[in-house]
């Protein structure tokens, strides 16, 4: 049975290191269906007065290397949820009282906060209302950082996981050409924005991408040469009352 207290000698052993940040949330993705008590663990960590500003820090890339790994299909879709949830709920209010808390800290968790939540909103995770509660400075120039705080496997598996989708849209839109000229259409219309996708990614977060990028802007040129002279049948995508809809 999960309890606060399991919770917390699991959190005593994460610092700084990619390591200690990498266990600790594969642990969190195996024990998905417990999101809620992992992440009260987690808040109370973060609200401690005690806590440093490096272990707040690690916690929150603990975080951002978990959501990861749920948009990398790396959690059961009741367990994805299940996070997914606890962090809506819980993090803008920790974010607070981090910031009433840190005083002089507070520069290094905001750098931080500021380099996962460009990821979030990148990916589309959380809607931009829910977003725009965490209250992220926009910096003139953001940092360019290659890790953005996750281990580059879970950033390449999700990569990974765009690209089979991408490889699934360009088959079928190859497959129906014929006998569905309008479905044919839309369905490239949707493999060029998940190209455009997987284009953001890479370029603007992982370094010593340029031949993957020439790769996506080759296919893209393919795609847009052999589009019919007609209005695009994707609509824009809304703004989804439920946390959980742009992730889904």
């Amino acid at each position: 049975m999960m309890n606060r207290e399991k919770v917390g000698r699991r959190l005593d052993l994460v610092n700084s290191s990619a390591g200690s940040i990498i266990s600790l949330a594969a642990w969190c993705a195996l024990q998905a269906s417990s999101a809620d008590v992992i992440f009260a663990a987690i808040d109370e960590r973060m609200r401690n007065a005690s806590t440093s500003k490096e272990t707040r820090c690690a916690l929150l890339n603990v975080i951002h290397e978990l959501l990861l790994t749920c948009a990398a299909n790396g959690v059961p879709e009741a367990g994805k949820r299940s996070v997914l949830m606890a962090v809506s709920k819980t993090l803008p209010g920790m974010v607070q009282a981090v910031r009433g808390l840190a005083g002089a800290d507070a520069e290094a968790f905001e750098q931080n906060l500021s380099k996962v939540v460009s990821w979030w909103s990148m990916l589309n995770i959380f809607p931009r209302a829910w977003i725009a509660q965490l209250g992220v400075k926009k910096e003139a120039e953001q940092p360019r950082d290659t890790t953005g705080g996750a281990s580059m496997p879970v950033q390449l598996s999700y990569i990974a996981n765009l690209m089979s989708r991408y490889n699934e849209m360009k088959e079928e839109c190859l497959r129906v050409s014929h006998a569905s000229p309008e479905r044919a259409a839309s369905l490239r219309e949707e493999a060029i924005q998940q190209l455009t996708k997987i284009r953001e990614v890479v370029h603007c977060k992982l370094d010593g991408g340029v031949s993957l990028v020439a790769w996506l802007d080759a296919e893209r040129n393919a795609l847009e040469g052999n589009l019919p002279s007609m209005t695009s049948s994707v609509v824009g995508q809304k703004e989804e009352d439920d946390v959980l809809g742009s992730f889904f």
